[in-house]
């Protein structure tokens, strides 16, 4: 990680000026709606997501003259991400039927199961309740991974976990979430049979 360039080179200049307003805001501009994406996928809640946006760039402002560059700035930016999210997480456990439904919109990603496309309504539904009923380690993994695009060596940074951890924990949340969302797209067909019709029970 060390070794990697960082793309945010400009930013680094900046900090090395001492022009930590021009470093966060650029911070901000180039990577503050992917930090917010993940927050809504992660948090289920909009004002939880808002909140906790917030609270990271001005972390990230607070901390910025001290960046010692042994990550990139994206993957700082989510590691602290990632800790305020399990706070708020701990705080304020929302139950899955609370969910708005805007946040379809957000968790959905057609990566984590790639030979399925996720294009249809009921598909999206089923992958949203699936990933709330994962742990918040394993649904922060999934995120980072598929929503994120980042490497596992970029997420060990971030979680301080090992790489080959993180990925085994991909996998199996990969497996549950596959099983989850075929049952639920089983039971919607199901739903959707009469059960007590006359010319149905003859049979």
């Amino acid at each position: 990680m060390s070794q990697e360039v960082d793309p945010d080179t400009d930013l680094l200049v900046f900090i090395r000026n001492g022009d930590v307003a021009a470093a966060a805001a650029r911070a901000m501009q180039r990577h503050g709606t992917s930090v917010y994406r993940y927050c809504r996928a992660a948090l289920r809640d909009a004002v939880q997501a808002d909140d906790v946006h917030q609270q990271v760039f001005l972390e990230a402002f607070r901390d910025l003259p001290r960046f010692a560059g042994r990550s990139t700035v994206r993957v700082w930016l989510f590691a602290i991400a990632r800790h305020r999210v399990l706070d708020a997480a701990k705080r304020c456990r929302r139950a899955p039927h609370q969910l708005d439904e805007a946040a379809a919109q957000d968790v959905a990603d057609p990566r984590p199961l790639p030979d399925e496309l996720i294009d249809d309504a009921r598909l999206y539904a089923a992958l949203r309740s699936s990933l709330d009923e994962l742990g918040d380690a394993a649904r922060t993994a999934v995120l980072l991974r598929y929503q994120q695009g980042f490497s596992f060596e970029e997420m060990a940074a971030i979680c301080h976990e090992k790489a080959g951890t993180l990925a085994a924990r991909v996998t199996r949340a990969l497996r549950r979430l596959r099983v989850a969302i075929e049952a639920r797209l089983q039971d919607g067909e199901s739903g959707d049979s009469p059960t007590h019709d006359g010319s149905r029970d003859a049979a």
